[in-house]
């Protein structure tokens, strides 16, 4: 019957919750791969938007060098300059400074009003032999030699600039000027031509400091997998690192932009954990779309689940709970209607077993309280105390210290049993009830037994012990260890905590007990002294603290044969 139930109930569940799950996974699946083509899409667009904004502004700095630079090939003064200086210094030096010194100013005033001494560090003209040159320093913070021309001529990049007929790039260069070669640099060389022939004359050169196209790049945002690529010709590109650049080579799935006037090449490759972290923000939203689908479907079967199986599964689970012995009433199992029925007629069923149930018990009870009554009739502790108080006071007259002290302790201690109802009382309190034990054992002994008491801390006096705990410990300790000893013997109990434990160590020197007999003692098996309590022994003390504070608290002996005997109780550190 129960096996048929939940059969309707997984049917009903794996149809509804299935159904769902379908539909969910193939919105979701969709939605996630449409998702995805839009985002690198996307990604790829605004990639190209940002390097087409970054090349054109490196585009239009470079195309202002390019464009000096065909001024000063075409210029007729800086021309004649080249083609006549010489010559000129030859026949007269006066007039060849005259000359040099007349071009130099033409040549500064124009790379001051194009304003190309943002871009370029130095201009260098020159006969093509290098004897004669004229140089312009932007700013005046680069070196200058006399050996210019020869430095230039000597670098890699001159001999390949120098012969192209057109503009060429030739990368990113070490700084022929310095000795380390930095600041790194991007070299310009052109020819300069005879104004009616292909005869060269001299050459230009300039020097655009990477520091400028670095400039440019500071605006860009990088992540930290994404990177960006800079090619002068095929063959030589540079990744950009974050402050410099970097020879390498191009990686697969760039998106390259090519700068209209310089021909450069300025290629990004896109984040991958840029498109990952917005991917997991439209994977987010999917999850959630299916979650409320599938929670759609949870919600269907559910429904399903409590119109048509749950009162039948709880009434089965009712007559389940009473088999185990719960007879409480059920209030949700009546419904109104025939299944209510059915739960009001069970409610009654085990009302009824628990009325019977609860009588029976009350009888044992009131069995028990009778004989307890009877047997407290037998021996009035009362009659006892009071009649060892008339002792003690004879005693007393008649100058008898000895009996009067033990008729007081035994006064007392049948005062405790008469009175005292609580299992647990404070450590203060036990030490009381020991002291009035031992001061008879002390006399039984003719005082060759000693009692003392070692607390670390007086507030650990507060601390709850069970009720007779120590007496069966020091009965034990006197029994099995002073007695056979033969001689005066001393019991120390020593108080102490640690961390959130109580410890109280009992300590005799007697004869010591073996590992037998400490089992034996542990487990109740021991010979009884039959002196105080005869039901209340070691092992008593051991199952009471474990019952009453938890199965880690209780107590272990330790002893060495002919030396000494601990016995120690552990307990929480619970004040009164």
């Amino acid at each position: 019957m129960r096996k048929n139930s939940h059969s309707i109930r997984l049917k009903i569940v794996i149809w509804a919750v299935g159904l769902s799950l379908v539909l969910a996974l193939f919105i979701a699946t969709t939605s996630y791969i449409l998702s995805m083509r839009y985002l690198k899409e996307n990604q790829h667009q605004s990639a190209l938007t940002n390097i087409h904004v970054l090349g054109n502004n490196i585009d239009s700095n470079i195309n202002t060098v390019m464009t000096f630079s065909n001024w000063i090939c075409l210029d007729s003064t800086i021309n004649n300059y080249v083609q006549s200086v010489a010559e000129t210094y030859t026949e007269d030096k006066i007039l060849g400074r005259k000359l040099s010194m007349m071009t130099w100013n033409h040549l500064n005033n124009e790379f001051n009003i194009v304003g190309v001494r943002n871009y370029v560090d130095r201009v260098v003209i020159s006969t093509i032999d290098g004897k004669n040159f004229l140089q312009d320093i932007a700013g005046g913070g680069a070196s200058s030699s006399s050996n210019t021309p020869q430095m230039i001529m000597a670098s890699s990049f001159y001999e390949p600039l120098i012969s192209s007929p057109s503009f060429s790039w030739y990368g990113i260069c070490k700084n022929p000027m310095s000795k380390s070669g930095n600041p790194p640099i991007i070299p310009i060389i052109r020819a300069i031509y005879k104004a009616d022939s292909s005869e060269v004359l001299g050459w230009v050169y300039m020097d655009i400091p990477v520091s400028v196209i670095i400039d440019s790049l500071k605006s860009f945002v990088f992540e930290n997998d994404d990177a960006l690529y800079l090619t002068f010709t095929e063959g030589v590109s540079y990744r950009y690192d974050g402050r410099s650049f970097v020879k390498d080579s191009l990686p697969t799935g760039l998106v390259t932009y090519t700068l209209p006037e310089t021909g450069w090449k300025l290629s990004y490759l896109p984040s991958e954990s840029a498109l990952k972290a917005r991917m997991k923000l439209y994977l987010a939203l999917i999850i959630l779309i299916f979650t409320v689908i599938l929670f759609a479907g949870i919600i269907l079967s559910l429904s399903l689940h409590r119109i048509i199986t749950k009162p039948v599964s709880k009434l089965i689970d009712r007559l389940d709970q009473i088999g185990l012995g719960d007879f409480s009433r059920d209030p949700s199992i009546e419904w109104p209607n025939e299944l209510g029925e059915i739960g009001i007629g069970i409610n009654s069923l085990s009302q009824n077993v628990s009325d019977l149930m609860e009588k029976r018990i009350l009888d044992e009870k009131t069995k028990h309280d009778l004989e307890y009554q009877v047997l407290q009739s037998q021996i009035n502790p009362h009659f006892l105390y009071n009649t060892l108080n008339t002792i003690k006071w004879m005693a007393t007259i008649q100058g008898s210290e000895g009996i009067a002290d033990m008729s007081t302790a035994l006064s007392r201690l049948m005062k405790n049993i008469a009175k005292g109802t609580e299992s647990v009382i404070s450590l203060k309190d036990e030490f009381a009830l020991l002291d009035d034990y031992f001061t008879i054992m002390k006399y039984r002994y003719g005082g060759t037994i000693e009692l003392g008491y070692e607390t670390e801390d007086e507030a650990l006096l507060q601390c709850k012990i069970n009720r007779f705990s120590l007496q069966p410990i020091i009965e034990n300790s006197i029994f099995h260890g002073i007695e056979p000893k033969g001689s005066a013997g001393k019991i120390v109990v020593h108080t102490y905590k640690n961390d959130d434990k109580l410890f109280i160590d009992v300590t005799d020197n007697g004869v010591g007990m073996t590992k037998e007999t400490i089992d034996d003692v542990l487990s109740g098996k021991a010979r009884s002294s039959n002196e105080f309590f005869r039901q209340i022994g070691v092992s008593n003390v051991n199952e009471r603290i474990k019952y009453t504070f938890g199965e880690e608290y209780g107590m272990h002996i330790t002893s060495e044969v002919g030396s000494f005997t601990t016995t120690t109780l552990i307990l929480p550190l619970k004040y009164m």
